[in-house]
């Protein structure tokens, strides 16, 4: 098998240029003597002095002792005359190369590989890489990142009677990859959005506003009334308009599928996949690797890597150690603790440490359906007993307590100042006698296992025993959803799908919206006076009323406390020096098919080297 361009068969670390004896001879130093991964990127003189020092041992094994120790100098000469030099320019910036093949790390398997029943957060990249719809992103950091644009539709959707129909054209050049090869029609749209109610996707709450969801949720349609496909052309129906509903339909959850493919491999899809984007899905290996390649069948702008590799079952911790020795480029994971001051400290490293505003918060959410949650003054008592500030330290600084359930960044959003604990005696007031026992659910992923430690303590301190049960992410929300299991009490984080507050108050908190399985609402809320809110501020259209509205509905929420903030994280990533183009992007997280590997600078002459 040939070896993708730009990574050798048998080549370990994909981005050391040459001199691997000195290389390696630099990095066991660094080892040996506990000294920063800066020193570990050796001139090629190190390699001379390694090949010297081999073919001496064969002459004259007697001084090596004399010998070795003069290497040992001389490297570390050379180490730290290379410390402000990496054979990259630092950062995501660079001149692209098209081509090549770049490795990523990844402690857990995907969720899933459907768009339908894939709903995870570090998943959603290689989601977004493989699946395309109507509409799409543009390439930006921040909120110009917020524009939609067509992807498969030839233009934006014309808005017809007042507001409740969108009439969308697919362009002539959507195609589905391998093995179909053919053209996207209307009907692919339309077949996808119907089998979200025959899979329970975790997306269906999501499009209630179609005309006929409720009875396609309902069992009694197989079919959206609201959903029309006539060649080309695709028509959608809406009950009443909706100001959010394009920011919907371009989630993954909408990306057209070929029912001859799926029909034939029902269960297995996520190992069947058919591409409408720049790339597909050449291998998924559970518990190993998933490969994407360059899709050849996609007429949208080109990814820039040929390949792009997911090493799963690799920690964090390990994944950082890759990505410094040059043999992974980034991973979908957090920074732990450990390393995340460190590598800011470290001046070479600290441009390939990617922080940003991750548009989130975390929450302990407590389910009102099961005992003794169903008492808002046990509610409030566990809010006000968090240690939010201990919190954050687990997240090594790279969040804010959250006072308030929408994220600051968020459009609308202000800070509200609720449960600035922790205040153990007034949550032992409010709890009125110790003793309640409960079991608090959390993620085995850095940092959630410490962060469920300080809750446990948290909880302690008021007089609530809680017993630790510690999962992985794939499978944690359909587990806490399912109203049949009667979860207490558990950590949940929420990354916003797009910058609206709907995006939080409609999946997480509107009781309507409440299934007997894949629910998001995991607190299992429902109230009245927080569902109207709700509806009036969906009503508004002008900006600043809609923000008003929403900051009702946020302090309506707080006081009930079906849910008790902790955090609003920021997303930090670590990415190895020849990997350019990466940036958070406030919808998709990471674009995979922006990603390249930057060309190396033209060699200066040894002359001027050595100036």
């Amino acid at each position: 098998m040939e070896a993708p361009r730009g990574h050798s068969i048998g080549d370990g670390n994909p981005w050391r240029l040459s001199g691997q004896r000195g290389t390696l001879l630099c990095d066991r130093i660094s080892v040996l003597l506990n000294l920063p991964t800066k020193f570990t990127y050796l001139h090629e003189t190190s390699a001379r002095l390694g090949a010297m020092a081999d073919r001496r041992r064969l002459m004259h094994p007697q001084p090596m002792r004399r010998a070795a120790a003069i290497l040992l100098l001389l490297s570390l000469t050379d180490c730290a005359a290379r410390r402000e030099a990496l054979p990259f320019p630092p950062g995501a910036e660079g001149t692209p190369r098209r081509g090549g093949h770049a490795i990523f790390a990844r402690e857990e398997d995907p969720d899933y590989l459907d768009p339908a029943l894939s709903y995870g957060t570090y998943t959603a990249p290689l989601i977004e890489a493989v699946y395309r719809g109507m509409l799409e992103y543009v390439d930006a950091p921040g909120l110009a990142g917020n524009q939609l644009v067509p992807e498969l539709a030839e233009t934006l959707p014309d808005l017809r009677e007042g507001g409740t129909l969108y009439a969308f054209k697919v362009r002539r050049q959507a195609r589905f990859g391998a093995p179909l090869h053919r053209h996207i029609t209307a009907a692919d749209f339309k077949y996808a959005l119907e089998r979200l109610y025959r899979v329970n996707s975790p997306g269906t709450d999501f499009f209630d506003g179609v005309v006929g969801a409720d009875r396609a949720r309902d069992g009694k349609d197989s079919a959206l009334a609201g959903v029309i496909a006539r060649g080309d052309s695709l028509y959608i129906r809406l009950v009443k308009p909706d100001p959010t509903f394009l920011s919907v339909y371009a989630m993954s959850f909408s990306c057209p599928l070929p029912r001859e493919i799926v029909e034939r491999y029902p269960n297995q899809f996520s190992q069947h996949t058919v591409a409408s984007g720049p790339f597909q899905v050449a291998e998924y290996t559970p518990r190993r690797r998933v490969l994407l390649v360059r899709n050849p069948d996609y007429r949208g702008t080109p990814a820039w890597l040929d390949t792009f590799e997911v090493k799963l079952g690799v920690s964090p911790t390990n994944a950082v150690a890759l990505i410094r020795r040059g043999e992974m480029d980034g991973g979908f994971f957090e920074v732990p603790a450990a390393e995340f001051g460190r590598l800011r400290r470290d001046p070479i490293w600290r441009p390939q440490v990617m922080v940003s505003d991750a548009l989130s918060t975390w929450m302990v959410f407590m389910n009102v359906r099961v005992h003794p949650f169903n008492d808002p003054r046990v509610r409030r008592a566990v809010a006000w007993a968090i240690d939010k500030r201990a919190l954050a330290k687990a997240w090594s600084g790279a969040a804010a307590p959250a006072n308030e359930f929408l994220p600051l960044s968020m459009p609308g959003a202000k800070p509200l100042g609720f449960y600035r604990g922790p205040d153990v005696a007034r949550a032992k007031r409010l709890l009125a006698e110790a003793g309640y026992s409960t079991t608090l659910f959390g993620y085995t992923a850095d940092p959630e296992p410490r962060v469920a430690a300080i809750l446990q303590q948290n909880l302690a301190d008021v007089g609530i025993r809680a017993r630790l049960e510690l999962s992985e992410a794939a499978g944690y929300t359909a587990f806490a959803g399912d109203t049949s299991n009667r979860v207490p009490m558990g950590v949940y984080g929420w990354y916003a799908d797009y910058p609206d507050p709907s995006n939080f108050f409609g999946p997480l908190i509107d009781g309507r919206r409440i299934t007997p399985i894949q629910n998001n609402n995991l607190s299992m809320f429902q109230d009245a006076r927080v569902d109207a809110a709700i509806d009036r501020a969906m009503a508004a259209t002008d900006p600043a009323e809609r923000g008003r509205r929403w900051q009702v509905v946020d302090s309506l929420v707080m006081v009930q406390a079906p849910i008790a903030t902790t955090i609003h994280s920021l997303e930090t990533r670590l990415f190895g020096p020849r990997l350019g183009g990466w940036y958070h992007h406030i919808t998709r997280l990471l674009k995979i098919d922006r990603l390249y590997l930057k060309q190396l600078p033209e060699a200066r002459p040894v002359a001027e080297r050595t100036r």
